[in-house]
């Protein structure tokens, strides 16, 4: 079986409503479907969304990626061959986001041809996890009922509260949301590097009182020392995202030492390179969690298939991988279920998701 051609196509699905965090606002899924086609007929699928306030990709960048450079270095190759792939993909630096869709449309391929779901071809701990939902940067009752509402209809037990804008506020709302949401109801921040190292630290240390059980990127990643600083002094584990982006910054990070937590994005390293940062922190016993880039369903579903695979990366905390509902339709032709807080992995071969393509159409971009 070889790689006959690869197809990048820009889509575009609405939000219901604008998300809002420290250093960005989204009001759609701006993002690429990438479909990989062998000569025997089976075809591999993912999502790339761009970041372009973090990784410097846009949906142009990725669709010029895939067809000018890392297509053609895939073309004629056997899917299997992974680790020739990425030893092609790194002679071109950067482009993370179109480098991980290829590497998961591949993976995708591979269930397909053994038949078996990828959360079981990368390791099988689990066939179902339990899901996280992130409240964006609103007025303070539109966060609480935000929460409320996703717990009354999903179940979610976990909520990830947006902060890193202005401190009073935030502490304020964590406040009210421990207030009416119970002690029963996991909470966590994530400042998205928008605080100072001593702005950060005296926040974090008000809002542990309303027990949030980690930080995620409190201050600039730049700032070493003050993160540093804040890991010394804060009595609450601090998570890695914008610091972690590949492996060789996990292994940086480590070597640091500030952080107990590092999440993963499988839309910026694939699986190839996300097995790799999972097994850099289990040997130094720092958790994974499975975060999200504003996925759509197909997006969530390969997180939500790699969170599974591992136990790292599903035994401790949530999963994030549950954007897809704030979208106001998918291209999906069976939608993902999510029940009391779970979601079940799907038991097809691959990704186990198929396309609608006349819903594809309408939210194609020309």
């Amino acid at each position: 079986m070889k790689i006959r051609s690869i197809e990048a196509i820009p889509f575009r699905i609405p939000l219901k409503k604008a998300t809002e965090w420290a250093r960005g606002r989204q009001e759609a899924a701006e993002h690429v479907l990438v479909k990989l086609y062998t000569d025997e007929g089976v075809v591999g699928i993912a999502e790339a969304p761009p970041r372009p306030t973090i990784y410097g990709e846009s949906i142009a960048s990725i669709k010029f990626a895939i067809d000018e450079w890392l297509g053609p270095m895939v073309t004629g190759s056997d899917p299997f061959e992974t680790e020739k792939m990425w030893d092609r993909f790194d002679s071109i630096a950067g482009n993370t986001t179109a480098k991980a869709s290829i590497d998961i449309a591949v993976h995708d391929i591979q269930g397909k041809v053994l038949g078996t779901p990828c959360y079981k071809m990368l390791g099988s701990w689990t066939d179902k996890i339990q899901m996280a939902w992130c409240v964006n940067l609103n007025p303070l009752e539109g966060m609480v009922a935000e929460a409320q509402e996703m717990i009354r209809v999903y179940g979610f037990k976990t909520i990830k509260l947006k902060v890193g804008v202005a401190p009073d506020r935030d502490v304020e709302m964590v406040r009210a949301m421990r207030k009416e949401l119970g002690d029963d109801i996991v909470l966590y921040v994530d400042a998205n590097q928008g605080y100072d190292p001593f702005t950060a630290l005296s926040a974090l240390r008000r809002m542990a009182d309303y027990g949030i059980i980690l930080a995620e990127e409190p201050c600039p990643i730049l700032d070493k020392k003050g993160r540093k600083m804040i890991a010394e002094r804060l009595d609450m584990p601090l998570s890695g995202d914008e610091s972690c982006v590949t492996p060789a910054d996990v292994a940086r990070e480590i070597e640091l030492d500030c952080l107990r937590v590092v999440n993963i994005k499988t839309a910026r390293t694939g699986f190839t390179l996300s097995e790799k940062i999972v097994h850099l922190c289990e040997q130094s016993q720092i958790k994974n969690l499975l975060g999200f880039q504003g996925d759509a369903g197909l997006g969530s579903l390969a997180s939500a298939h790699f969170c599974a695979a591992h136990k790292n990366t599903s035994q401790y905390y949530a999963s994030e991988a549950s954007f897809f509902l704030w979208l106001l339709d998918d291209f999906l032709k069976e939608p993902i279920a999510v029940k009391d807080g779970w979601l079940e992995l799907p038991h097809g071969p691959g990704l186990g998701v198929e396309i609608d393509e006349r819903k594809l159409r309408e939210f194609a971009m020309s």
